[in-house]
């Protein structure tokens, strides 16, 4: 039974038989979020209901009622559903929304929405689990306004906070240095010490400034803000270019970083990963191969002016001719050589050999047409436009306009399409737009990726493929569902072996998640 069912069982078999009791029961109810609010106050409840006395302060009356009707008359062991919740909680200091989600739905511990912090809540009034709050991804504690909006959070036990803290200043201090880290450097022990590695990776995917990427069985991340160097570079690039040849650009980046010795003994990402980034980055809008930066310009230091001032008036290409210029300005040899050999705003093109390398402006500020941004590109700046002008929004509202684009990239001016998985033609009516990869479990780039869904038909195959009773693995639908399945296992035969289209193969490496422990 669903902790609200019970909690009107409960009130039901406790309460006198008096002319307010069903108001009282629903007055709980609401309080504690299981209708449309997730947060009602006390005020909102009186207002609701209509109890307490309008000359004075409403909300005393709704206290008394939650007070006097339920949390005197109540205790955890007589909500089983949601004592089984509290033991879920109290086996971990860290949970991640998706698994408590997964939790909650296999248990039934709620009627339809999943209401994590509502189960929080009344657990905290019945005193119970008082050491785990939720957090938002930040880690700072999370607000009435964050729940209302349907902001996702951890639940984390307060003694472990500080160190998931810390651990998260770590890890946006790795890429703030290197442009772009490897997951696989916050498994070093100043890290996995203060938090687990599953953790701190589910707690960087729900940061909407977080970047992964899954490549050659690597994941790499970055956090899309001023903290970091390759964001700093873009907005320097800003001041002498609006768009830029993508992989100029891209060769100019990585060139700028031999700056300085990466830390750490790490590395520098690669120019291809570099690429990867640019082409799915917030902060560009690819139109064919030029990749136009949208970010507010950085100033130049003066010697960066005098160098690009130079290039651009005489038309010089040559090392020698713009360090001569430069030392006549009266600047030291290191200081340029570091401007113009590792500039983010110059391109060192070395496909001539050592002897005949040649520089020149990373871009340029002439107007762009926007003909060739392709349907790709068009469809995923319609998503990144969402999630901007939500980002102080109902997150309910963005998932429904995200969700509406993505339909749109699948189906728009189709009166049928192909299910990815079983390989059928269905009408549009018949088929649904569904996740590949959970979108709880997606980085904020993910979710802005049309190639994050593809078409499954309702017939068995969105419900199979949701269930993980299938999984993609080499472009080709496999199980490791157990036996004991019935007819679900004659419909799992019919399609394993298939081999998905590759219109419904782009994408991440990471999109089609491995199979579930529990399936296999």
């Amino acid at each position: 039974m669903s902790i609200e069912n019970e909690i009107r069982d409960h009130m039901h078999s406790t309460l006198k038989e008096l002319n307010t009791k069903s108001r009282d029961i629903e007055l709980v109810i609401y309080f504690y979020g299981f209708e449309d609010n997730p947060w009602p106050t006390l005020d909102d409840a009186a207002n609701k209901f209509n109890v307490g006395d309008s000359d004075r302060r409403r909300s005393e009356r709704p206290r008394q009622i939650i007070n006097n009707k339920f949390k005197k008359l109540t205790n955890l062991s007589d909500l089983p559903s949601l004592k089984k919740f509290s033991e879920h909680l109290k086996s971990s200091n860290f949970h991640q929304p998706s698994k408590l989600a997964a939790h909650a739905k296999d248990n039934n511990l709620f009627e339809d929405d999943i209401k994590t912090i509502s189960a929080l809540r009344l657990l905290h009034d019945l005193g119970d689990c008082i050491d785990y709050q939720a957090y938002s991804a930040d880690l700072s504690e999370l607000t009435r306004s964050e729940i209302v909006s349907k902001q996702e959070f951890l639940i984390i036990k307060n003694s472990v906070i500080s160190n998931a803290r810390k651990a998260l200043k770590k890890a946006k201090t790795i890429p703030g240095l290197l442009g772009i880290a490897k997951l696989e450097y916050l498994k070093d022990t100043s890290i996995s010490n203060l938090i687990a590695y599953d953790d701190i990776v589910a707690t960087i995917k729900l940061n909407q400034d977080s970047w992964i990427m899954d490549k050659d069985d690597q994941q790499y991340y970055l956090f899309e803000s001023r903290d970091n160097t390759l964001i700093n570079s873009l907005e320097k690039i800003k001041s002498v270019a609006d768009h830029a040849d993508i992989d100029i650009l891209s060769k100019t980046l990585r060139n700028s970083l031999n700056r300085r010795t990466p830390p750490n003994k790490r590395n520098y990402p690669t120019v291809e990963i570099i690429r990867h980034y640019l082409s799915s980055s917030k902060y560009i809008e690819m139109h064919g191969s030029s990749a136009v930066i949208k970010l507010e310009q950085q100033s130049l230091t003066e010697i960066e002016q005098a160098a690009v001032q130079y290039i651009t008036a005489n038309d010089a290409h040559s090392f020698p001719e713009i360090s001569s210029h430069l030392n006549s300005l009266g600047y030291s040899k290191p200081l340029i050589d570091k401007t113009v050999l590792n500039s983010p705003v110059i391109f060192v093109d070395k496909s001539q050999g050592r002897s005949h390398y040649s520089y020149q402006l990373v871009g340029n500020k002439e107007p762009i047409t926007t003909s060739t941004i392709d349907r790709y590109e068009d469809f995923r700046q319609r998503l990144l436009k969402v999630t901007e002008d939500g980002t102080d929004g109902d997150q309910e509202t963005i998932r429904r306009k995200e969700q509406h684009i993505l339909s749109e990239w699948l189906f728009k001016d189709k009166e049928s399409e192909e299910c990815a998985i079983c390989r059928k033609i269905y009408s549009i009516d018949s088929l649904i737009t569904a996740h590949k990869k959970r979108r709880s479990d997606c980085a904020e780039n993910e979710r802005t990726d049309p190639n994050i869904v593809m078409p499954l038909c309702v017939f068995g195959c969105d419900y199979i493929y949701e269930k993980r009773l299938i999984h993609i693995e080499h472009n080709k639908v496999t199980t490791h569902a157990n036996s004991s399945l019935y007819s679900e296992r004659e419909y799992i035969n019919a399609i394993v072996g298939k081999i998905l289209d590759s219109r419904w193969t782009q994408g991440s490496e990471s999109y089609f998640p491995r199979p579930n422990a529990g399936c296999s």
